[in-house]
């Protein structure tokens, strides 16, 4: 059977789709791709079909079609566990530049965004991971969108908090592309992430990562199984 790569142009990710697929209705509803961006950006993971519909804003009904025409051509694997279906991509038809940059949908972006986290990297001492959320990663952003980056570090919270208020303006003056971007960056350290679990999962689980440590990785497994728990 013919492959073909479904690829988004601007982030640079693309999976292999059979050819005629195997189920005519691959790609006729936003939650099917919504479904196969998400697991695409969390690749080593899999999840149930009801916290997919969380993390994707569908519901469980549809989510569960868009996870049985994804299942059908081969996009996904399923494993039962009780009474859930637990689905994650086959990363064997994935693929997922080495630049993370280039998972920013939307390009004018990507700059501005890495010369944040390249900021990031040099200013902090203890940084343990970026995360890029909101609008911008979602690629729903406008000239009026801030670049929302969320930040972990292992201590010292409120110093790290201080130096980023100060890289934020330093950044906000700056010209790429003739254009200036806002930033909003929030910083936590890793003691705190149990005290805000909720909020904190929202945005790694729908961010992009940028900058990613052992730690952040482990950080990360913590916020999926909770989520799972939760299902």
């Amino acid at each position: 059977m013919e492959r073909e790569m479904k690829r988004d142009p601007s982030t640079g990710v693309a999976v292999s789709v059979p050819v005629p697929a195997g189920d005519p209705n691959l790609f006729k509803n936003k939650a099917t791709d919504d479904v196969l961006l998400f697991l695409s950006r969390h690749r080593f993971d899999e999840f149930a079909v009801a916290t997919l519909a969380e993390r994707t804003g569908h519901t469980k009904p549809t989510v569960g079609r868009a996870v049985d025409v994804l299942a059908g051509n081969g996009l996904v694997v399923e494993e039962a566990d009780g009474n859930r279906r637990l689905v994650r991509i086959d990363r064997r038809r994935l693929f997922v530049p080495d630049d993370p940059f280039l998972r920013i949908p939307q390009r004018e972006f990507q700059a501005p965004v890495k010369a944040a986290v390249d900021e990031l990297r040099d200013r902090l001492d203890g940084l343990l991971g970026v995360v890029l959320y909101g609008s911008v990663a979602r690629g729903e952003a406008d000239r009026r969108s801030d670049v929302d980056l969320w930040v972990l570090v292992d201590e010292d919270r409120a110093g790290s908090q201080r130096t980023v208020n100060e890289l934020e303006r330093d950044l906000e003056e700056r010209e790429f592309e003739g254009e200036r971007y806002g930033f909003d960056v929030d910083v936590e350290a890793v003691s705190s992430v149990p005290r805000y679990a909720g909020s904190v999962r929202e945005i790694v689980l729908s961010g992009i990562p940028l900058y990613e440590t052992t730690a952040f990785g482990t950080v990360e497994e913590l916020l999926v199984n909770g989520a799972e728990d939760d299902a």
